[in-house]
């Protein structure tokens, strides 16, 4: 019998899934801990860019191109190391091209100075280069879901990229009409959708004997699940997300140290690893400046 179901056959997964609700009626009784919401530092050197605390539109729109352009930038690198092969040199050298678009306009945004009279010229700028970014996408995965195309990439690595492509169109479209503002439900629903998503590829990429830590992943997708659902329903403080951000941005430390070191079995590149964790960090500023409006 799967380790997943009980003798009464309820799924112990489907139990995390509404976790989420449970969970909050747990944690609205109680004081958050000191620790949650804080941003551990990054297992790997890459940077994360986060806007300061009381930075201005202007410095908002640069620490949002220069986050974006990079996770764009990478989603380009892994299609590219996922489409092995002559059949796929077309799509490869595409997300090739994407790659290099989005690192050129990376360094611009972290060479340039953004201020109050090109902020908003500089975020439509990156929005042009994402769109056909988010067209490709969605192209890839009609493709890999229709067996035109045979690609090592999920497909729904593909849709997952696609939402969060458009998730930054979005989030630079309000900065460049002038609001800085974080919208609640949007944010938690967002995240927690791509929160649990990444848990998934964490347990599909590692290798079949890691089964404690296939168990966790797909558990921490199921609590993230559960969040989105009761959102959909009513709104969440921020706060009652926070503990399972920092139980999950624990693992994902732990997944991708051990990556590095190679004591951790799996497929995973570790590069995709610290791209995740810094997601998830970025997450969890998100739900604090939230919170505090």
């Amino acid at each position: 019998m799967s380790n997943d179901t009980s003798n009464s056959g309820v799924s112990r997964r489907s139990i995390l899934k509404i976790g989420g609700a449970a969970l909050i009626g747990v944690w609205s009784q109680t004081e958050l801990p000191g620790i949650a919401g804080q941003l551990p530092p990054a297992a790997s050197n890459k940077p994360l860019h986060l806007a300061p605390e009381n930075a201005d539109i202007a410095g908002y729109s640069r620490a949002e191109n220069l986050f974006w352009c990079d996770i764009m930038m990478e989603h380009a690198s892994f299609f590219s190391l996922l489409m092995p092969g002559s059949d796929l040199a077309p799509q490869r050298g595409q997300a090739e091209n994407f790659q290099r678009t989005f690192q050129a306009q990376y360094d611009r945004a972290k060479s340039s100075t953004i201020d109050k009279t090109n902020y908003a010229s500089f975020n439509r700028a990156t929005i042009e280069l994402i769109k056909p970014f988010i067209t490709y996408k969605r192209q890839m995965l009609d493709a890999q879901n229709s067996g035109r195309m045979r690609s090592l990439v999920f497909p729904l690595f593909f849709d997952h990229a696609a939402r969060e492509a458009e998730h930054a169109v979005r989030r630079l479209e309000k900065l460049t009409a002038g609001d800085q503002t974080l919208d609640h439900a949007e944010v938690i629903d967002f995240w927690t959708g791509a929160t649990s998503d990444e848990s998934e590829f964490i347990a599909h990429y590692l290798d079949p004997q890691e089964q404690d830590l296939i168990g966790q992943a797909l558990d921490s997708s199921a609590v993230f699940k559960g969040f989105s659902q009761v959102n959909k329903e009513r709104p969440l403080p921020a706060g009652e997300i926070l503990l399972a951000i920092d139980d999950f941005s624990e693992f994902e430390t732990t997944i991708e140290d051990g990556v590095n070191s190679g004591r951790i079995k799996s497929m995973l590149s570790p590069v995709l690893a610290g791209h995740m964790r810094r997601e998830t960090l970025k997450f969890a500023d998100e739900l604090k400046r939230v919170r505090r409006t």
